[in-house]
């Protein structure tokens, strides 16, 4: 059994940004929505400007420390 989690970003019909795992049909992990005017100003940017907060908060934070070196979680995103 591995410890990759592979995870998506994707943009729902609704503009929804969300983050999810591509393995199963759970709920997303994080959820991204901008407002009327955010998304008129970012206009086609609005997924780019989602990946990177997405990107800072992984990288930034504790979600996917290492705990040890036989039980490592590695996120790969799409």
């Amino acid at each position: 059994m591995s410890n990759t989690a592979i995870l998506e970003i994707v943009e729902l019909d609704d503009g929804e940004i969300v983050l999810r795992s591509a393995e199963t049909d759970a709920e997303p992990l994080l959820r991204i929505s901008f407002s009327e005017e955010a998304a008129t100003l970012l206009r086609q940017s609005r997924f780019e400007v989602a990946q990177e907060m997405i990107d800072h908060a992984i990288t930034r934070s504790q979600l996917w420390r290492e705990e040890s070196d036989d039980q490592a979680l590695t996120a790969t995103l799409h």
